[in-house]
């Protein structure tokens, strides 16, 4: 059997080789352990999660000292990913601490103008069986704050 002409109305070669090509294009990235966006996103769905996860939460307080978490879906778009930089600030110094924490605080004093202080808290959750359902267990941990 011979394999059908590009004008025969066969699958053309041109897309067997590019299909070929972005096979392997996904597929090395994964194997070899590495991200190359946007063709991969491997890391997003391969790391083993624990019974503990962290999140990083906005809490905001006001003069009278009354505080509320803040959304980062409430903030201006460009703020809305907010919990990657400040996921890197485990390692950085003050200075670098201070800047993204004033940053946000200018962003929530925005929308919510009686804000005199921003607190940077991790927020260790993890599931807990209670009266027979799962419910998500808290352990926040105030890690920077600024004011204004």
């Amino acid at each position: 059997m011979t394999e059908p002409d590009d004008t025969e109305g066969g699958v053309p070669r041109s897309a067997r080789w590019l299909v070929g090509v972005v096979l392997v294009a996904l597929l090395v990235p994964g194997l070899a352990g590495f991200d190359v966006w946007p063709l991969t996103g491997w890391r997003l769905f391969s790391l083993s999660r624990r019974e503990t996860q962290t999140n990083w939460v906005l809490e905001a307080a006001d003069a009278d000292g009354a505080t509320r978490e803040v959304s980062l879906e409430e903030l201006p778009l460009g703020y809305r990913h907010a919990e990657w930089p400040m996921t890197d600030l485990l390692g950085q110094s003050t200075r670098q601490r201070d800047e993204v924490c004033e940053a946000l605080l200018a962003a929530v004093a925005d929308v919510h103008p009686a804000t005199v202080e921003l607190r940077l808290v991790r927020d260790h959750q993890r599931l807990v069986p209670e009266h027979g359902d799962w419910v998500v267990a808290h352990d926040p941990e105030v890690f920077h704050s600024c004011q204004v």
